[in-house]
């Protein structure tokens, strides 16, 4: 049926209902939209489900809101014998998770993200967010595992929301931490983002990459500078100064927790780099040519 005829059913059942309705509104769906969401946030509560899902719904002095909680089994506060999601703000609503925020070249990701919120007692001394000098997060903070059947319903859920959302793409899946890393430390290192990974969710590098740009580093040092502007092109709030500064190491520090939490010190190192430059390669490949630097043997390049 071409539009013209669709038209005149629309204005045709439109007379029939006249007596029904005052306003007179023809719905014709246009090809030419897509979904306002591009991002998905991964969060921890730092409380339980009971004083979490509360603090989530209730009005408050400082009010917040995720779009999704999952809770875990091992929570005294959580009545159910099951693993349920709670659906506490509509997708196309837009939730107050992100704060400020910022991920490549956009800001206020609450206006075009989805935040889910996991059950995870995680939490750290203000020290370890307000200090003007970045501190070993092991001395201030406590990180506790995610229980695999948590994980498990986190994974279908970011399936069907991908579904449904297909402009999120494998990049702009990120924690708190990755779009705001000056005062953000959730979902921390103890988050299985490789698990994700292989689940088809998120981005990852591959080992023969790394594996490459450690080996080029060492002959073509980058420097502060460049090293910078890498993980601002994959998405990192971070400033080019040339110095291992303040926000530098605690945006370095995220992107660690979330491709090398095992060692998360917050200044760059080789590994760090070929990380970095590896995860370019693999998703963002036209982009390593703005920093002089080779790509690897990519397949499939796709730019954000």
């Amino acid at each position: 049926m071409n539009q013209t005829a669709q038209v005149g059913k629309a204005l045709l059942a439109l007379m029939l209902l006249t007596g029904c309705s005052t306003l007179p509104l023809v719905e014709v769906p246009s090809e030419n939209q897509n979904s306002r969401v591009n991002h998905l946030v991964i969060h921890f509560t730092s409380e339980a489900f009971d004083p979490s899902l509360k603090a989530l719904t209730q009005t408050s002095d400082r009010p917040v809101s995720a779009h999704y909680l999952i809770p875990r089994l091992d929570d005294a506060s959580y009545p159910y014998a099951t693993l349920k999601i709670f659906k506490l703000v509509s997708e196309t609503a837009r939730a107050w998770h992100a704060g400020e925020s910022q991920w490549f070249r956009e800001t206020a990701l609450n206006d075009r993200s989805i935040g889910i919120e996991l059950v995870n007692r995680s939490g750290c001394a203000s020290d370890a967010t307000l200090s003007k000098q970045l501190k070993p997060l092991a001395a201030l903070c406590r990180f506790e595992d995610y229980p695999s059947d948590q994980i498990a319903v986190l994974i279908q859920l970011i399936q069907s929301i991908i579904e449904r959302h297909p402009e999120i793409s494998p990049v702009n899946v990120v924690g708190h931490a990755d779009i705001a890393p000056d005062r953000k430390v959730d979902p921390g290192p103890q988050f299985p983002w490789q698990t994700l990974h292989q689940a088809g969710i998120g981005a990852w590098y591959f080992e023969r990459d790394k594996a490459f740009y450690l080996d080029w580093i060492t002959g073509n040092p980058l420097g502060i500078a460049r090293a910078q502007s890498a993980l601002a092109l994959v998405g990192y709030p971070i400033d080019v100064t040339g110095e291992q500064d303040h926000q530098s190491q605690r945006a370095t520090r995220a992107f660690q927790m979330h491709y090398r939490p095992d060692n998360f010190t917050g200044l760059i190192d080789a590994e760090t780099v070929a990380i970095t430059l590896a995860l370019l390669n693999r998703y963002k490949p036209m982009l390593l040519e703005t920093l002089q630097i080779p790509t690897h043997d990519f397949k499939t390049p796709w730019l954000n």
